[in-house]
C-alpha cells in the first residue's frame, strides 16, 4: 500500500525519498553502534583486539559482498536488490542484539554481507536517479547517512542515560532498517542494474590511471568516516571517561557538522573547484584530527569533531567531481572510484582495532590524522579549478 507521501508526490520524490530513508537508517544504525559498542564489548567480554578481529571478519565479508556477490545479482531488479540489502543488514542488527558470544563470528559475517550490499546497491540506485534527474541525489544520500548518525547517537545516548539495555537500541536500529526496506519495495522503476556492469569493477582505473587520484582521496575520506563510526565512542568513554550521554553529544557534533557540510558541499565545489576544496577540507580535517589526538577534555574533542566533520564532508564529493577529468564514462568512473573508496569503510575498523589493542585507543585515533595527510598529499596532484553549476 502506498504511503500518503507516495500518493501525492511526483515520481522523482516517490523514487528518491525511500532511498534517502534507507541510507538514513543505515547511518542511524552506526550512530547507535558508536555509543552502544561500549556496553556490547563489555557484555561479551571482548578486548579491543578481539573486537578488531571481528571487524576484520565483517570487513572481509563486506568486500566479498561488494566485489563478488553484487556482480552476480545484477539481474535482480533494483526494486528488489535495494530492499534486500537493507533487509539483510537489519537481520544483522537483530543478530547483534540477540546472539550469544559464541556466535558473534556469524553475526559479524552476516552484518558485513548486508553492509557491502547497501554500499553497492543504494549508491548505484542513487547514481541512476541523479543521472535521470540532474539533481545531486548522491550528495543528498550521503547527507542522509550523516543525519542518521545524529539521530542514532542521540537516541542511544538517551537510552543509556535512563538505563535501557544496549540490546534494545540495536533492535530499534534493526527495526528502522526493516521499515525502510519495506518502503523501498517497488520504489525504483529501474528493471535491473544491467547497465551498471562496470559499477562492480575497478578496470576503469587501469584504462584511466587519472582516476586513482580521486579514488585514493575518497578512500582516505571514507577511512576517516568509518573509523569515527566505529571507534570514536570507545575513545571518548575509555580514554576520556565520558558518560554515554556526553559521548553521544560529542559524536552528534561530528555527524551534525558532516550533515550540514554535505548539504552545502555543492556550493563550495562550484565556487572553489574540486582540487581547492580537497586541499582546504583536508587541512581543516587535519587540524581537527590532531586536536582530537592531543586533547584531554571531552569539550575540546567535541569542538574538534565539529571542525573535522565539516571539513571532511566536502572532500568525498569533491573527489568524485574530479572524475570529469578522465575520458571514462561518468557512471563507470564514479563506480570504480567508489569501489576503492568504500574499502576504507571496511578495512579501517580492524586496523584501528589492532592498534588499539597493541598500543591504545588514542594511538588508533592517530590513524585519522595520518589519513588527513594522505588527503592533502593526494589532492596536491589533482587538477581542477572552479567550475560553473
Amino acid at each position: 500500500m502506498a504511503t500518503p507521501v507516495e500518493e501525492g508526490a511526483p515520481p522523482f520524490l516517490r523514487r528518491t525519498l525511500p532511498l534517502l530513508a534507507g541510507y538514513w537508517s543505515f547511518g542511524q544504525f552506526w550512530g547507535f553502534w558508536v555509543i552502544l559498542v561500549y556496553e556490547f564489548q563489555r557484555a561479551h567480554g571482548l578486548t579491543d583486539a578481539r573486537l578488531g578481529v571481528l571487524y576484520s571478519l565483517g570487513s572481509i565479508s563486506g568486500i566479498v559482498s561488494m566485489l563478488v556477490l553484487a556482480p552476480r545479482l545484477q539481474s535482480i531488479p533494483m526494486r528488489t536488490s535495494v530492499p534486500l540489502s537493507l533487509g539483510s543488514f537489519s537481520v544483522g542488527a537483530f543478530l547483534l542484539a540477540a546472539l550469544p558470544t559464541s556466535l558473534l563470528v556469524v553475526t559479524f559475517l552476516f552484518g558485513g554481507l548486508g553492509n557491502g550490499l547497501i554500499d553497492v546497491y543504494l549508491n548505484v540506485a542513487a547514481q541512476h536517479e541523479e543521472s535521470r534527474s540532474g539533481r545531486p541525489v548522491l550528495q543528498w544520500l550521503h547527507a542522509s547517512y550523516a543525519l542518521g548518525g545524529v539521530t542514532g547517537a542521540s537516541a542511544a545516548g538517551v537510552l543509556r542515560s535512563v538505563g535501557i539495555d544496549h540490546r534494545v537500541g540495536l533492535a530499534i536500529a534493526g527495526l528502522a532498517l526493516l521499515a525502510t526496506a519495506v518502503w523501498n519495495r517497488g520504489a525504483s522503476t529501474e528493471p535491473a542494474a544491467r547497465d551498471a556492469v562496470s559499477s562492480f569493477s575497478i578496470s576503469a582505473l587501469v584504462r584511466h590511471p587519472v582516476l586513482w587520484i580521486p579514488a585514493i582521496v575518497v578512500l582516505f575520506a571514507f577511512l576517516i568516516e568509518g573509523s569515527m563510526d566505529i571507534w570514536s565512542g570507545l575513545f571518548l568513554r575509555e580514554e576520556l571517561g565520558a558518560t554515554a550521554g556526553a559521548a553521544a553529544a560529542t559524536f552528534v557534533a561530528f555527524a551534525g557538522s558532516l550533515f550540514i557540510g554535505r548539504l552545502f558541499a555543492a556550493r563550495v565545489l562550484f565556487g572553489l573547484g574540486s582540487r581547492r576544496t580537497i586541499l582546504i577540507g583536508g587541512l581543516g580535517a587535519m587540524i581537527g584530527a590532531v586536536v582530537v589526538v592531543l586533547a584531554g577534555s571531552t569539550a575540546i574533542v567535541a569542538a574538534a569533531f565539529l571542525v573535522l566533520g565539516f571539513s571532511i564532508s566536502a572532500v568525498g564529493p569533491a573527489a568524485f567531481g574530479l572524475v570529469q577529468q578522465s575520458d571514462a564514462d561518468p557512471a563507470e568512473a564514479i563506480a570504480a572510484v567508489a569501489t576503492i573508496g568504500y574499502t576504507g569503510f571496511v578495512w579501517s575498523p580492524p586496523l584501528l582495532g589492532w592498534i588499539a589493542g597493541a598500543v591504545s585507543l588514542r594511538a588508533a585515533m592517530g590513524v585519522i590524522a595520518i589519513a588527513t595527510v594522505g588527503i592533502l598529499l593526494t589532492g596536491a596532484f589533482a587538477r581542477g579549478g572552479s567550475r560553473e553549476p
